[in-house]
C-alpha cells in the first residue's frame, strides 16, 4: 500500500491508497493524547448508570458511555478498564468497550500513538493485518483523499451517479442510473446489474475513507437482484473487517442493508480544527506565489482560535510571516 503523508505547524494529513485508490484519510495533531481516540485502553471511573448503560470518566476529564451486561454487577465509582471502540461524532459520546474491573485511579494504559501510527493501526485492522507501506510523496493524491472522505457522494465509474448521505438514523445510499445506461437500451437488466455491482463496492470504500458507519442501506436499480451475490461483494470489500458487517437479504423494496460498527470520527463532520487546517494549508499554498510576505488568516472565533494554537508552539518556517485576525469571514490576506 501507498502512504501519502503531509505535515505543517504540529498538523498532519494522511491517506492510504492501494492501486491508485485512497481507502483511508486522516488529519489532525501530529500527536494526540487524548484518552477518547479509538483503540486507546485506559482505567475509567463509572460515574453513573441508566439501565444497561454505564457513563465514564477519564483521567484526562473527557467523558464516554459504555454497555454494561450486568448493571448490578457493578457500583457508581468503581474502577474498570475500557477500550474506545467508537469516537466522539455529532452531539454522541465516545463508546468505550468494557474489558473488565480494575483498581485504583483513573488512567492510561496504553502507548499513545501519532497520528501516521494510528492511521497505519486502522489499515491493519480493517484491510489486511499484514499491510505493509511504501512511503510516496503527491499533494495530489492527498487532496484527492481528502475531497472523497468529505464529500463521499461522486460520479460512479463509466456511468451513474453514487449518493451517500448520513443522517441521524442511518447512512442512506442511493445509485442512479444517470447515463451509464446510454447504448443499452435493449438491455437495461444488464446495465442495471453491472453498475450495481460497480456502486455496492464503491459504497463500502467510500464508507471506509470517510469513516462513516451504522447502518447502512443502498437504494438498488431494477429488481430482481441476486441478493448472495451482491452480499459477498459487501464482505469481500470489507475485506479483513468482513467478520464484523452484518448483512441482511435485500428486501422486497430493492434496498440491500448491513451494519457496520462505529469508530474514528467521522471526516464529513467540519469542525474548527479541520477548518484551522484547511486556512493554514491555504497559507501555504499563497506563500508560494507572494516569497517573502507577510499573510494574515482571517476566521471566525473558534478557527481563529485553533490557528493560534497551532501556531503556538510552531517551528514551521512559514510561522514568522503569518498573524491571526478574528473576522466573519476565512481569508487569507496578503500584507503589502
Amino acid at each position: 500500500m501507498k502512504f501519502y503523508c503531509e505535515q505543517r505547524f504540529g498538523l498532519v494529513r494522511a491517506c492510504v491508497a492501494r492501486d491508485g485508490q485512497p481507502l483511508l484519510y486522516a488529519e489532525g495533531p501530529a500527536q494526540d493524547t487524548s484518552l477518547t481516540l479509538w483503540g486507546t485502553r485506559s482505567v475509567a471511573r463509572l460515574t453513573a448508570k441508566s439501565g444497561r448503560i454505564g457513563f465514564l470518566k477519564f483521567a484526562d476529564g473527557q467523558d464516554a458511555m459504555t454497555d454494561l451486561s450486568d448493571p448490578d454487577a457493578l457500583n457508581e465509582g468503581a474502577a474498570v478498564e475500557v477500550e474506545i471502540a467508537a469516537e466522539a461524532r455529532a452531539d454522541k459520546l465516545p463508546r468505550a468497550r468494557l474489558l473488565g474491573v480494575s483498581e485504583g485511579a483513573p488512567r492510561r494504559l496504553s502507548d499513545p500513538l501519532g497520528l501516521i501510527e494510528r492511521l497505519k493501526q486502522q489499515a491493519r485492522h480493517l484491510i489486511d493485518p499484514q499491510a505493509r507501506f511504501e512511503p510516496a510523496e503527491d499533494p495530489d493524491a492527498l487532496d484527492i483523499a481528502e475531497a472523497q472522505a468529505t464529500q463521499p457522494s461522486f460520479d460512479l465509474p463509466g456511468g451513474g451517479y453514487l449518493s451517500i448521505e448520513p443522517t441521524r438514523a442511518l447512512i442512506a445510499c442511493d445509485i442512479d442510473m444517470g447515463r451509464a445506461g446510454e447504448g443499452m437500451i435493449h438491455t437495461p437488466r444488464q446495465a442495471a446489474k453491472r453498475l450495481n455491482e460497480v456502486a455496492v463496492e464503491e459504497v463500502v470504500r467510500r464508507l471506509r475513507l470517510s469513516n462513516l458507519a451504522g447502518l447502512v442501506v443502498v437504494d438498488l436499480i431494477g429488481n430482481k437482484h441476486n441478493g448472495e451475490k451482491l452480499t459477498g461483494l459487501v464482505q469481500a470489500a470489507f475485506a479483513a473487517e468482513g467478520r464484523a458487517i452484518a448483512c441482511g437479504p435485500i428486501t422486497r423494496f430493492g434496498t440491500l442493508e448491513f451494519s457496520r460498527p462505529w469508530g474514528a470520527r467521522p471526516h464529513t463532520e467540519d469542525t474548527p480544527l479541520r477548518a484551522a487546517r484547511r486556512l493554514l494549508w491555504r497559507a501555504v499554498a499563497e506563500a508560494r506565489s507572494d516569497a517573502g510576505g507577510r499573510l494574515r488568516l482571517r476566521a471566525p472565533g473558534p478557527v481563529a482560535d485553533q490557528v493560534r494554537q497551532c501556531l503556538k508552539d510552531s517551528l514551521d518556517p512559514l510561522t514568522p510571516r503569518l498573524s491571526v485576525e478574528t473576522a466573519s469571514m476565512t481569508e487569507v490576506v496578503p500584507l503589502r
